[in-house]
């Protein structure tokens, strides 16, 4: 591969190949990501990476996950020109459960969830007909402190996990996420589908396998089963992907919890998690399913001009608690 096939748009500087771009570990997460690091300013990132694309693509089947440092990349407009060549074809945010911003044509803020609280481990969409297959994040503010963006490979997951809880998913018709919109908390349904009209709602969920109730004006509860394992639509490799513990009631911040068990049921709760035949998951397992995310976890700090692509299939992500302003950018597709 030849790192310095890159021409910058605004300086003629050459530099030889092997000062270019390094292709290393961090030292904090020496598994995840493989860093592609720039030593000299002003590489153009979309060119660098569309002349080193094959490259970077077998990396990231094999590891999931691929960070690029010290690019030449500093706003929204440099993180679009990157999308376009990275993830081409973007994705809406349909049936989305956290709250982000829109800011252009496929690219979104992340999470915007208070900045106390961390973000579990999961896989984007998991619970859609139709995930996407790559997400792109671009740093735009580094935060004071904390906001490390936390990684896992969902195929040492599925190991850990063992196969007695797979089969167990399996026997019983995988996994069933329940949501329940318009009870004040959470997306109203209207945001989360992107669609004002019950009836479009409906119909979309009939071609994607979700079931769609209205029990009142903007009170919606759907319902959707699917598989605890999945292979990998490239390599065909088994890979855990799902929200089973990311959405399960037990997994709740406490002090959240106990202020939805004070106004809701449990089958009120904006979301939760069962076997796909309905039947509840007992403690043990769900215990069982964090701690293999946990053991497997990796995790590093963001750098102002961080672009981390990831295999969606293959990684799940989260956010760790910080401190100061964090801006971070995301597309998927």
């Amino acid at each position: 591969m030849s790192f310095n096939k890159w021409r910058n748009k605004s300086s003629e500087t050459k530099t030889s190949k092997s000062s270019v771009v390094s292709r290393v570990f961090l030292d904090e997460s020496p598994t995840l990501p493989i860093v592609y690091k720039c030593h000299v300013p002003n590489v153009d990132l979309p060119t660098w990476y569309n002349q080193n694309e094959q490259q970077v693509l077998k990396d990231l089947a094999d590891f999931g996950a691929v960070l690029f440092r010290g690019f030449n990349i500093h706003s929204e407009a440099d993180f679009q020109a990157f999308v376009a060549q990275g993830i081409k074809e973007t994705a809406k945010y349909v049936e989305g459960a956290t709250p982000r911003t829109k800011l252009a044509k496929g690219v979104y803020t992340a999470t915007e969830f208070p900045a106390d609280q961390e973000i579990s481990l999961h896989n984007e969409l998991s619970y859609v007909t139709e995930p996407p297959n790559k997400l792109a994040f671009f740093c735009l503010d580094a935060p004071d402190e904390g906001g490390q963006t936390q990684l896992v490979d969902v195929r040492k997951v599925l190991n850990r996990i063992g196969s007695e809880i797979a089969s167990e998913f399996e026997k019983r018709d995988g996994w069933l996420l329940r949501r329940n919109y318009g009870n004040g908390y959470g997306p109203s349904v209207e945001k989360a589908f992107g669609m004002d009209d019950i009836e479009e709602i409906k119909a979309y969920g009939e071609k994607v396998d979700l079931k769609v109730t209205q029990l009142a004006a903007g009170k919606v509860v759907t319902e959707q089963v699917r598989k605890a394992v999945h292979a990998h639509p490239v390599s065909g490799e088994n890979v855990w992907f799902n929200h089973i513990s990311f959405w399960h009631t037990n997994t709740l911040c406490p002090d959240v919890k106990a202020r939805m068990e004070e106004d809701l049921s449990l089958a009120e709760f904006p979301y939760s998690t069962s076997y796909g035949d309905g039947s509840a998951i007992d403690d043990d397992t769900v215990e069982a399913i964090r701690l293999a995310y946990l053991k497997e976890e990796v995790k590093f700090d963001w750098v102002a001009g961080d672009v981390l692509l990831l295999d969606n299939w293959l990684v799940a992500h989260g956010r760790k608690p910080f401190k100061g302003d964090r801006k971070v950018l995301v597309a998927m597709g």
